[in-house]
Parts: structure tokens; C-alpha cells; sequence
């Protein structure tokens, strides 16, 4: 690993997130101040109205207030930092009357404290805007303190400081607030470098395990009652026995994911893996929401399917590590080093140093490292594969569960975000670190840390996670298989045409398209004569058909896995939003080049990267674009929106009714159903599907791989935009959710479900996945509680509704495994 080469990547990105403008005022003196029986630093904490914990550290001078700073986690589990008051002018500090405060510090602050002896107490507003939407809103919380540092002597000598806040001083606090949390980050990332580097595959439950475990621990500390009260020896034991059950709760989970999501699959497919795990991750979020249930907190018949609103487990805990600012100690001023980041840092280094020693000095590490290296090679000299990997999971699994004791003990809370996307970033940060590589995973995730503090103080919160994506895209396009991989080491090939779920296209498939199309379209007579409705679910199946016929392009026929692939959708819809008032002509000719233009992008990547690693990348793309479309309210309606813009309309004739919608998007479906059967057939389809089935033998036959995969995400996006500009034009509403991840999910399981590279099953696959959410499952749990006995033990009828996301993942992982036991059968 050339670490060299790591290092000083990484300090560049560093030290380029950290030079902005700094004005800095001439050192001037400032007078005698007097002292004040409530100088020192104090510390303080709160609960936020929905029970997320909330952290101030403020200083009193010469009886006036010296500067505040307050954390709080956001609604992603990363933590908020205030630091725009660390440090007040001396001119604006409020001054105590008497033992009161009342600090006014703008229209985003405002502090309220009583004083008695060494401790405080008071209320804090803050309203935070134009921050990162996890951050964003108003928050009225009461809060007591204690102080930390004695008073100050009776008069402060003469100080030369300047009355801004210390550039240098603010820089390292930054960097211990940045180093904090990106030593989570590379916790996480170190069991997912273990597990990738022997499977070499994407595993989506790995963030679930890690998730399940943080609600885990917190469960089990408030069961158990354990409190920083208990003697120190009693606490320590206590907190050992946790560890060890997060840890081995992590083993189990992860075992559990080897076990169902790619022992059935090992040696016949490397895509099926990844989508088993990807059913698995919906069910283990499924089992995140039930958990919440049983959780002190819960209110019985509680509903918050509000975005900022988390319906999985919530529930805090007790501080349980000493509130000491190791700084204010060691008498240095003006920074903030508590016990726990100092902490924080030093277990991750531990757990480095742990997974070196398991990789390096054990015997199945050294089996690990054989695997990551070859296959084969490992077998012929007697390396148990099946083995192997189960005890990678263990040990990954592991490792994640002790990372979610950590995070629950350091952040007094479960970690917030669960399902396929929560681990997609320790997945980056194992790439960037250069998979296989503990140190590297641990350097990578510490510099993705601290350049996001960098950035949210230097430059501008909101914009944070552009800045970080657009950094991840550009480092895996130059360095594709890690800052810290040398040569052509690890070298990941494209993935290919499954041929576990491939599904062909004859010409018995081809009639079936038409006529499933044709009963489509006579529908809504159908539907006028008998009074049925259900025309705008009817519209809903035919966007995402156009969806599943975009994403088959590009992974059907080309073997491309596009995790971005909702942006497009979101960019073709937000353009037809924005141009609604101009013929129809140009807001489908603007969605469609705009989508096809991100294509463009994604095709560029594909020259560079393949597998995972462009679809880790492609994802950041999507991501990014969506944070775009939050971050310009102007323009897009940030997080919530446009709507209320007119439908589509073509010269004079106006697409108003749902009956012309209907059949504007029918019309645009069967040409787009007639191109993909055109395309699969000509020479393009041809030479997709040659690249996709074996690159070199494709290389060796004249075609230009990296052509034909370009134009394969131009085709795919191209598609995903018209269908963003019907979705717009036909509801008169887009948000960002059009580019969240679980619509990509939902397209690719449209598209598995059908058969990849089968036109007609991307038909019927997008068409059952619709009305199975929107008519079957509403149906069914009507019938069960119209059925359901009542009056007896057993309870009330089952919440059907509220497991659609068990419902959805068991589907999707049954599809694949009956697809992948039927393919073994004939083999």
C-alpha cells in the first residue's frame, strides 16, 4: 500500500478545504477587565423536542458573556455544530445583571441564563435556515450547566488578542470537531473493507447491522439502568458486557447476511448477491421500524412518515463518559478537546490496529488476504472459501457492531439513518482507503470528517455535502481503486450480464408486450363504463415502465449498475416543471438533453471505473444533483417542491383531463417500449450486449466498449428524463424525493423482477411492483381487518400496511433466489 501517496493526497484536500479569507484585525490592547464571581467555562446539556441530545459550552469574562457553542445530531445522525458564537467581539459581549443573563446575539440566537455558585440554567432559541436540511430548523430547549473552570482572579492582565475570533485556534477546533466524527465513519469502514476484500461485492445490509446494533445498545443500556452514578469499576464491566453483545449481535446479523444473501449465489452470479442484499437491507429496516415500537418513547398509533421525522429507533441515553475538557486542563485557551473525542479517536486507532494484526497475523486473516488477492489461487493451496468468507463476515460484522457501540456511547443515541443507502458511504471511504487496507480505511474516513467541518465553516454548511460528493466522484475517477492502490492493484472488472437474472426476449416474449400494452390502453374505457377510477395509478404504472425500460438499457443489456439513476428522473422532472409554460415540444426536448447530458457524465466515469466502484460513484453523482436541486430554493423550491404549475399542453390542445394524461403517457410508453425492442436487436443493442457478456472477447471483435457503454447511459438516462417530465406535467408536482435512492431501488427491482434485458419484463415488472404497493397491499389489509376475530387474546389485525418494506424486501429476495435455483436446476 503506498501510504506515502495517501498522505499526501489527503493533507492537499485538507489544506485545500481550510484556505479561505480570513480578515484578521490588528492586535490592539485591551483594558483591565473586572471579574466576576460566574467567570469560567461552563458546560451544559438539553434534550431537543424529539429527544435528540443537545450540547452547549459557553464562557463568562469579566461578567460578560465570551462566546457559546452548541452540537446537536441531525436528522442523518451527523452532528450539527454551532460555532458561529464561539468567540463574540468584545464591544457586542452581553453583560450579566447580577446573576441573570439575557444574550440577544441575532435573530438566530438567543440565550437566557441564571447563575448560582458552579451551576446554571436556562433556555436557548435557535432558528437555523439556509444550513444542510438535516440541520434546518427552530429549537426551544431548556438547559443546565455546570461550570468547569474556577472563576477568574480579580483583574485579567492586559490582553493582546485581537477582538475576532483566533484563526488558528478556530482551524484546530474545526479539526478536533471534523477528526471526531470522521473517526465513526472509519470505524464503519473497517469491517466493510474486511468483508468487500474476500466477496468483492457491494453489500447493501452492511449499514443496517451497523444501524440495528446502535438501537441495540441503546436498548439495552436503558433496560439494564446503567447511569455515570455507578462506581467506576461497575460501569466499566458494564459497558465490556454491551461491547461484547454489539459485537456479537454485529457477527450474527452479518453471518446472517452471507448466509441468505450470497451463500446461494457464491460461484453462478455476482449481481444476485447484491440484490439479495439489498432485499435483505429492506427487511432489516422493516425490523428498525418495529423496534421503534417498543421503545418508551413510542406513542401507540404513532405515524411520521415526515421527512426529518425518523420512524426508527430514537430513543437516548445517559451521558456515560466524563464531561472533561482536556484543553481547559492543560491550560489551553480558546479550544474545545472533551474526553470522549480524545476517546473517540484513540478506539479507532485501536480497532486499526486490531483488524492489522487479525489481517496480517492470524490464520484466517491470511485466508482473507488470499481470496482478496485470487480466487483460485487461494483454493489450490488449500484455502476453505465458504469458511473463509463466513468468518469475514464475522469478523466484519463484528467489528460494525462494536463501531455502533461506540457511536451509541459517544453521541448518546441510536444512529438514525437505516436501510441499502446508510452504508454506502463507509463503502466510499473503504475505497478511497483502498480495499483491504484497516489504515487506509482509517485515514480516508478521519479526512472525509475533518474536510467536512472544514467546509461547513470556511465555506458554506449547505453546500458541505456538494463539495464532498464532487470530491469523492473526481478521487474515484482518478484514483479508481484507491488513494493508497498501486498500479492495476485490485483491479475490478465490469460486471457482466447476469445470467441468473437475464431474462431473453423471443418472439412468444415480444407478442406478450403488446398485448400487455394493448390491455393497458383499454383500460380507462374500461374504467369510464364501470365506474372503476384508478386511472392515476394506471399513470403511476406507466412512468415507471418508462423507468424499468430506461434502467434496462443500461443494466439489462449492458450490465451497467446505475445507483444515480433516479437524478435523471428528478432532472427531467424538475425541467418540465420549470418550463410548464412553454409548449410541451420544449419541456420534453429540455428534460430528455438535460437527463441525456448526466448520461454523458456517467459514461465518462464508466471509462474509468467498472463493478462497484462505478456504481458507488454514480450514486455520489446522484446524490449530488439532488442535494443541488435542495440547496436552490429559487429556483427548484428546495426541500419542499414545486407544484401547482399547469399540465403539459401541445400548440392549442392541453393535456387537463385524466383521461388525456393517461394517454399522453401511453402514447410515449409504446414508442419507448417499440425503440428498446428496436435497440436490443440493432448493432448497438449487439455490442451492449457482447461488452456486457465478455469485455475482452468484445475488445478483441472491434467494438468500442467504452463508446457503447456511453451511449448506453445516454439511452438510460435519456428515458429517465422523459419520464420525469411526464411525472411533473401530469401531477403539477416535483421534490426532491424524485432522486432518492428508493426510487432507483424501485426501477431496479422492476427490472430484476421482470428479467434483465427483457423488454416485456421490464413491462410486467414495473406494472406488478406499482400495483402490488398501491392497490393489492391496501386491499389486503382491508380484508384482514375485515376478517381478523375480534374479542379474543391474539390481538388486533396486523399492521399490513406498515410492513411494506418486509413485504417489498422479501419479494425481491425470493425473485432472485427461485431465479438463481431454477438456473442451478438446468445448468
Amino acid at each position: 500500500m503506498n501510504l506515502k501517496r495517501l498522505l499526501v493526497s489527503l493533507i492537499f484536500l485538507v489544506i485545500l478545504s481550510a484556505c479561505a479569507a480570513q480578515s484578521v484585525a490588528t492586535p490592539a490592547p485591551t483594558a483591565v477587565i473586572p471579574a466576576s464571581p460566574y467567570d469560567g467555562e461552563w458546560k451544559g446539556e438539553s434534550t431537543l423536542q424529539d429527544g435528540r441530545p443537545f450540547t452547549l459550552t459557553f464562557s463568562v469574562e469579566g461578567g460578560r458573556l465570551r462566546g457559546i457553542v452548541y452540537k446537536f445530531p441531525g436528522t442523518d445522525g451527523i452532528d450539527c455544530n454551532g460555532i458561529e458564537y464561539g468567540l463574540i467581539d468584545a464591544p457586542q459581549r452581553p453583560a450579566l445583571e447580577g446573576s441573570h443573563l439575557d444574550a440577544p446575539l441575532g435573530v438566530d440566537l438567543n440565550l437566557t441564563a441564571a447563575f448560582e455558585g458552579d451551576s446554571a440554567s436556562g433556555h436557548l432559541s435557535i432558528y437555523w435556515s439556509g444550513h444542510q436540511p438535516r440541520c434546518n430548523g427552530t429549537y426551544d430547549l431548556d438547559w443546565t450547566a455546570t461550570r468547569q473552570t474556577p472563576p477568574a482572579a480579580a483583574q485579567t492582565p492586559p490582553s493582546t488578542s485581537t477582538n475576532r475570533p483566533n484563526p488558528l485556534a478556530t482551524f484546530f477546533q474545526i479539526l478536533i470537531f471534523g477528526l471526531s466524527n470522521g473517526a465513526v465513519l472509519a470505524l464503519n469502514a473497517i469491517g466493510v473493507t474486511i468483508i468487500y476484500s474476500t466477496v468483492r461485492t457491494l453489500n447493501l445490509a452492511h449499514g443496517d447491522v451497523f444501524a440495528l446494533t446502535t438501537a441495540l445498545v441503546t436498548s439495552t443500556i436503558n433496560a439494564v439502568g446503567i447511569s455515570q452514578n455507578w462506581p467506576p469499576l461497575q460501569l466499566t464491566l458494564a459497558l465490556v458486557l454491551v461491547l461484547l453483545a454489539a459485537a456479537g449481535a454485529g457477527a450474527l446479523l452479518s453471518m446472517g447476511v452471507d448466509q441468505f444473501g450470497f451463500r446461494p449465489f457464491r460461484g453462478s452470479s455476482r449481481l444476485a448477491p447484491l440484490i439479495a442484499t439489498l432485499g435483505l437491507s429492506f427487511i432489516l429496516f422493516q425490523g428498525a421500524l418495529v423496534w421503534r415500537t417498543f421503545q418508551g418513547s413510542w406513542i401507540p398509533g404513532e405515524h411520521r412518515s415526515v421527512p426529518g421525522l425518523p420512524e426508527v429507533p430514537t430513543d437516548g441515553i445517559p451521558s456515560l463518559l466524563p464531561e472533561i475538557n482536556l484543553a481547559a486542563k492543560l491550560g489551553i485557551p480558546n479550544l474545545v478537546i472533551r474526553f470522549s473525542d480524545l476517546l473517540m479517536l484513540m478506539l479507532a486507532l485501536l480497532f486499526v490496529l486490531l483488524a492489522t494484526w487479525f489481517l496480517n497475523r492470524t490464520r484466517t486473516g491470511r485466508a482473507i488476504q488470499a481470496l482478496a488477492q485470487n480466487t483460485q489461487a487461494a483454493q489450490i493451496i488449500g484455502v476453505n472459501v465458504d469458511a473463509a468468507i463466513r468468518r469475514a463476515f464475522a469478523v466484519g460484522g463484528a467489528f460494525a457492531g462494536a463501531a455502533g457501540f461506540i457511536f451509541a456511547l459517544y453521541y448518546a443515541r441510536p444512529f438514525g439513518a437505516h436501510g441499502a443507502q446508510s452504508g454506502l458511504l463507509a463503502f466510499a471511504a473503504a475505497l478511497l482507503g483502498g480495499i483491504g487496507s484497516p489504515v487506509g480505511a482509517l485515514v480516508s474516513g478521519l479526512t472525509i470528517g475533518v474536510v467536512s467541518s472544514l467546509s461547513d465553516y470556511y465555506l458554506s454548511a449547505q453546500w458541505t455535502p456538494v463539495l464532498m460528493l464532487a470530491l469523492l466522484v473526481v478521487l474515484l475517477a482518478w484514483r479508481p481503486y484507491g488513494l493508497a492502490a498501486s498500479g492495476g492493484a485490485g483491479t475490478e472488472s465490469a460486471l457482466p450480464r447476469d445470467s441468473v437474472l437475464a431474462a431473453g426476449s423471443g418472439t412468444r416474449s415480444g407478442i406478450w408486450l403488446w398485448v400487455l400494452l394493448a390491455a393497458l390502453g383499454l383500460f380507462p374505457i374500461l374504467s369510464d363504463a364501470l365506474g372503476w377510477g384508478g386511472q392515476v395509478i394506471l399513470r403511476s404504472v406507466e412512468v415507471f415502465i418508462l423507468l424499468a425500460l430506461g434502467l434496462n438499457l443500461a443494466l439489462g443489456l449492458s450490465g451497467l449498475l446505475d445507483f444515480g439513476f433516479a437524478a435523471s428522473f428528478g432532472v427531467g422532472a424538475y425541467a418540465g416543471a420549470l418550463l410548464s409554460r412553454f409548449d410541451a415540444s420544449v419541456a420534453l426536448l429540455a428534460g430528455i438533453v438535460l437527463a441525456a447530458g448526466l448520461g454523458v457524465l456517467k459514461g465518462m466515469l464508466a471509462h474509468r471505473l467498472r463493478g462497484d466502484f462505478l456504481a458507488v460513484a454514480t450514486l455520489a453523482l446522484g446524490l449530488l444533483v439532488r442535494q443541488v436541486a435542495i440547496n436552490l430554493p429559487t429556483l427548484t423550491g428546495g426541500a419542499g417542491g414545486l407544484g401547482g404549475f399547469p399540465a403539459l399542453h401541445f400548440l392549442d390542445l392541453r393535456f387537463a383531463s385524466p383521461t388525456m394524461k393517461f394517454y399522453l403517457v401511453y402514447g410515449v410508453v409504446l414508442l419507448a417500449a417499440l425503440m428498446s425492442r428496436r435497440l436490443a436487436e440493432s448493432r448497438t443493442g449487439r455490442a451492449w450486449l457482447a461488452s456486457s457478456e465478455d469485455e475482452s472477447a468484445a475488445l478483441s471483435l472491434g467494438v468500442d466498449v467504452n463508446r457503447s457503454r456511453l451511449w448506453a447511459f445516454v439511452f438510460s438516462s435519456a428515458l429517465a428524463g422523459l419520464a420525469g417530465v411526464l411525472y411533473a406535467g401530469t401531477l403539477s408536482y416535483v421534490d426532491p424525493e424524485t432522486m432518492s435512492f428508493h426510487v432507483t431501488s424501485m426501477a431496479l427491482t422492476m427490472v430484476i423482477l421482470g428479467g434483465a434485458g427483457s423488454v416485456p419484463g421490464a413491462v410486467i415488472g414495473a406494472a406488478a411492483i406499482v400495483l402490488y404497493d398501491k392497490v393489492f397491499v391496501p386491499q389486503l389489509a382491508d380484508w384482514a381487518a375485515l376478517l381478523w376475530p375480534s374479542g379474543l387474546a391474539i390481538g388486533s389485525a396486523p399492521d399490513i400496511r406498515g410492513a411494506s418494506f418486509f413485504n417489498f424486501g422479501i419479494a425481491l429476495y425470493l425473485t432472485v433466489l427461485i431465479r438463481a435455483r431454477r438456473r442451478n436446476k438446468n445448468a
